[in-house]
């Protein structure tokens, strides 16, 4: 019987992919994964971020929450002869403000492994539509970047005048006002001080923009997985410019009563009542 061989030895061929497959399994590799395999890689790395983010909440708040018993106990035990009771109101204040925040993360973290559970079953029914808690995440993203925007102005606004109020107000002594006495008593070097508080502010500054990003880039991952399907521009933009006014009446009354109302009442002091 004839034997055929092939003109080429075939023995020693190795199939590689092809380089487009390979870099789409280095890509893929990259995205989160669902453990179940059911919830897309892209949507379920925006689910694992907000659970990354409630662990580290959980883990500072803790971490706050004990530090402040233990001032509390410290407070009540061995520095009881040395302490006034004043200071026991901050620390209870403070200890109820992060239980408040707290439980208020535990409850979000709840909310988001039962919103992850609802839709596997509903990727497994074959429905496509985005999960409320995508949507309300979506919302407080714009919500919480429009807060921060209020808060930063406000902490730059009031930390630029009491840093200079501070800087000049060190070495003035005014009529029955020791201002520099007062300043020195309570810091031995002013100048120290006001190099701490310009740091903050530069500090703030920093963070803000930082957060600021990181909000971006999230706000852009849900729209590249979920499309225009989260909520409409137009929403968006009408909840932004009332949140927007809601917070500039709260900032222009707190100038009006901290700076504008004062400034009035001294200049009627001068002109009719020091008379």
């Amino acid at each position: 019987m004839l034997e055929l061989k092939p003109i080429y030895n075939t023995g020693t061929i190795t199939f590689i992919e092809s380089p487009e497959k390979m870099a789409l399994k280095k890509i893929d590799s990259s995205y989160i994964r669902d453990p179940k395999g059911i919830i897309p890689n892209g949507i379920y790395k925006v689910f694992k971020h907000e659970k990354n983010k409630q662990i580290f909440l959980i883990s500072f708040l803790g971490s706050l929450l004990l530090a402040n018993l233990i001032w509390i106990i410290l407070m009540a035990t061995m520095y009881k002869e040395k302490i006034n009771n004043f200071w026991y109101a901050p620390a209870v204040i403070s200890l109820s403000l992060i239980l408040w925040k707290l439980t208020t993360v535990l409850l979000n973290t709840k909310q988001l492994n039962v919103s992850i559970n609802l839709y596997r079953e509903s990727l497994i029914e074959g429905s496509r539509l985005t999960p409320p808690f995508v949507t309300n995440m979506y919302l407080n993203l714009y919500k919480s970047q429009t807060r921060q925007n209020w808060i930063v102005l406000a902490i730059l606004f009031y930390g630029i005048i009491f840093t200079l109020l501070f800087w000049w107000l060190k070495d003035v002594q005014w009529w029955i006002f020791d201002f520099s006495g007062w300043i020195r008593a309570i810091a031995h070097n002013p100048e120290n001080i006001g190099f701490v508080l310009i740091t903050i502010l530069v500090v703030t500054l920093v963070m803000h923009i930082y957060f600021t990003i990181y909000r971006k880039k999230r706000i852009i991952d849900i729209q590249s997985f979920f499309g225009n399907e989260v909520i409409s521009q137009l929403e968006i933009d009408e909840l932004v410019k009332e949140k927007n006014k809601q917070y500039a009446k709260i900032f222009i009354l707190s100038v009006l009563i901290t700076l504008v109302f004062p400034f009035f009442i001294w200049i009627i002091y001068k002109k009719f009542i020091k008379k």
